[in-house]
Parts: C-alpha cells; structure tokens; sequence
C-alpha cells in the first residue's frame, strides 16, 4: 500500500514534536539536579531536604571607639599606698668617756646610754664589774658590782650617768697595783641585755 506524502508529513512533524518534549523534560531535570539537590548551610553543613539556604544580611553591632587623650591632659592614677614602717625593737648604745683618777684605787666615769630602737625599754640598769689581769674579780663599793638602775628609757631617748668606782684591791691594794684593772660594763632591760666592749684602766 503506498503511503501518502501527507501522512508522513504528519508523520514527522508527530516526531520532531516527540523530540522537543524529550528535550524540554532533560532540560529541566538537569537545573533542578544543578540547584535544587542540596543546599549549603552557613558553616559549610549540609541542609535536609526543602532546607532553605540563609539570605539574612547580619545587623552590625555598636561600634567602639578609642578616643585619644586630650594634648597636656594628666592620666589619673590609683594611689599607692606607703608600706608601714616596721618598729625597731630595743637596743643600747654606750658613749663612755675615759676614766677619771679619784685616788689610787677609785674612777670615777660618765656614760652616756641611748635606747637606739622604737619601743620603750623597760627597767634599764648598768651594770660595771671590776676585774684584774689575773682574772680576779675586784670588788667595788663593798658589793661583787655596782648597779645603777634609771627605770624606763622611751626609744630614741637618752640618759647620762656618773658611776664612781672604788676598787677593793685588799691589804697594800696587791691585787691592783701593778696590774691592769678591767671595767666590764653591760645594760640590761626587760627587753633586751647588751655587754659592751671592756675598758682598761692601769694601776
């Protein structure tokens, strides 16, 4: 049977159609293969299905600034405060003059005794003893020592003291002449008790 040239026009322009269809259909699968697969969350995560992607524009915070101090403006500093000073506890000094002949066997000598600390010094009394080179203690205004007690000494304060000393150096003063006596000297407190260095006196 032959066909005729109108039926295969129609026949064609059924198949270019066909064709068209086929190729709008790919061509729509591809774009939504290329934009609709997956979306990206901010951070790189990926997004669940129908997940749409964040257009929001950030709000910006307030804005610090740093404003410079004015030209010849002093800075304001905390206060430092002075560390207390400590308290010095007590302590003597002894400023004794020479010896002074007030016979063969007495001495007469001025001293004078500073509390050196801050704290008051308590009961302060000086003390001599007398001794020969022979190491024999010599006794002195009929008693081993003489003891000169002055009471309290408030610190930094001064005292002068005279103290005569007769030596008894026994019969014809045997254990003093011709011998080099030692004048021991020593304060004492309740606080504190300081021996000073020795005097020696000729006979």
């Amino acid at each position: 049977m032959a066909i005729s040239r109108r039926a295969l026009r129609v026949a064609a322009c059924i198949a270019v159609a066909v064709l068209v269809v086929i190729c709008a259909c790919l061509l729509l699968q591809g774009e939504a293969a290329a934009g609709g697969g997956k979306t990206s969350l901010p951070g790189g995560g990926p997004g669940g299905p129908g997940t749409p992607q964040s257009t929001a524009t950030p709000v910006p915070g307030p804005e610090t600034r740093t404003v410079p101090a004015p030209a010849g403006a002093v800075t304001a500093r905390a206060p430092t405060l002075a560390p207390t000073p400590t308290q010095r506890p007590v302590a003597f000094t002894l400023d004794a003059g020479a010896p002074v002949s007030c016979g063969l066997t007495c001495r007469e000598t001025t001293a004078t005794i500073t509390n050196t600390g801050d704290e008051t010094a308590h009961s302060v009394c000086v003390v001599i003893e007398l001794f020969n080179d022979a190491n024999e203690r010599i006794p002195i205004n009929s008693g081993p020592s003489v003891e000169r007690c002055i009471g309290d000494m408030a610190g930094g304060s001064s005292r002068t003291e005279t103290v005569q000393v007769n030596a008894d150096c026994g019969f014809l003063a045997t254990r003093c002449v011709g011998h080099t006596l030692v004048l021991k000297t020593r304060v004492t407190s309740l606080e504190k008790t300081v021996q000073f260095p020795d005097t020696f006196i000729s006979v």
